[in-house]
């Protein structure tokens, strides 16, 4: 099967690599140390980061960036898993999905935290664009496919991430088989 292509293996520079790994990091330690999100101030991320105030407005508005930054790094691992695959169909794919969630449990809890669910989502559905533009669709059923798609995907993961007693991988797995459609 020929590879779709998702990921277009862009060079990113290793020093804003370094740079979003080290924010995140320093981001994640203010997390997990229940901080109020609100409440964290840039010069203190940057400080923990050890970065300058500068360079993280040379590539930030704001701190949830930080967490959006992230899930552009991990959507791009996905897409290269997607590529990767012999053959892409619901269940390859439904498992790349759901490892995904899985490896991303605290990213989804700091998404909520960080009150940026509604660029995860745009992220989300536009993934599910790209590979949705291979398909023979109407640029309207595809619009509204993708749509539901990054919605359902992102809200299932929020489930999973939110679920008082964890949810193992296997059921996480069975349940997004049953909850969403296979035949788009």
């Amino acid at each position: 099967m020929a590879k779709i292509f998702l990921d277009p293996q862009i060079k990113i520079d290793k020093r804003k690599e370094e740079t979003e790994l080290k924010l995140f990091d320093a981001l994640k330690v203010r997390y997990q140390s229940e901080a109020v999100f609100d409440e964290i101030k840039i010069n203190d991320l940057c400080q923990n980061a050890s970065i300058s105030r500068a360079t993280f407005y040379r590539h930030h508005q704001n701190i949830g960036d930080v967490i959006v930054v992230q899930f552009l790094i991990e959507i791009a691992k996905f897409k290269q898993q997607i590529d990767d695959l012999e053959q892409l169909d619901f269940t390859n794919a439904s498992t790349v999905i759901v490892d995904m969630i899985y490896a991303n449990i605290e990213l989804f809890k700091m998404m909520k935290w960080g009150n940026v669910q509604a660029e995860i989502q745009s992220l989300f559905s536009g993934t599910a664009l790209q590979i949705l533009i291979l398909r023979d669709y109407s640029k309207q059923t595809r619009n509204f496919i993708s749509d539901f798609l990054g919605t359902t995907i992102l809200s299932f993961a929020q489930q999973i991430a939110q679920a008082p007693d964890s949810i193992a991988k296997t059921e996480g797995l069975r349940l997004y088989r049953l909850l969403i459609p296979n035949n788009l």
